[in-house]
């Protein structure tokens, strides 16, 4: 009887550092990050005569816009890359990386090429309410690399 495979480690996240070096400037750690997807599109093609399937032939890779979420802070960091964005588009590559609830990095890592912010919002402020105020950046990208 062959031995037992080991099962890979599960990570689970308490925080995300989010980097870009290419402006010298690191945004922070977040609480949330979402949107990490690549969808590969098909083109359907009927050839005449064949009536009883459709050709499908891979095209292009779309990559889902990633969403960084985090507690409001002082800092200004993410509405100055938004504000910059709007005069003139300035792509960067940027890194998220993952590190557990003793602060320790995790693998994978993940890097994005050409990312720049495409939208900043804010939780409803709400003076009756319990929930912390939190910020969003959607971060469109060309591209996702694991490392």
């Amino acid at each position: 009887m062959p031995a037992a495979e080991a099962l890979p480690d599960i990570r689970h996240g308490r925080n995300f550092e989010v980097t870009i070096p290419g402006l010298s400037l690191k945004i922070g750690y977040f609480t949330q990050v979402t949107g990490f997807s690549a969808q590969l599109d098909v083109l359907e093609y009927a050839e005449g005569g064949v009536n009883d399937y459709v050709h499908k032939l891979p095209t292009r890779i779309k990559q889902g816009n990633i969403t960084l979420k985090r507690g409001v802070t002082g800092e200004t960091a993410l509405m100055d890359w938004f504000m910059e964005t709007v005069v003139k588009a300035n792509p960067q590559d940027l890194s998220i990386a993952m590190y557990d609830a003793l602060g320790v990095l995790q693998r994978p890592t993940w890097s994005f090429r050409n990312a720049y912010p495409v939208k900043w919002s804010c939780s409803d402020l709400n003076a009756s309410g319990t929930e912390l105020l939190t910020e969003s950046l959607e971060i469109a990208h060309f591209g996702m690399e694991l490392k």
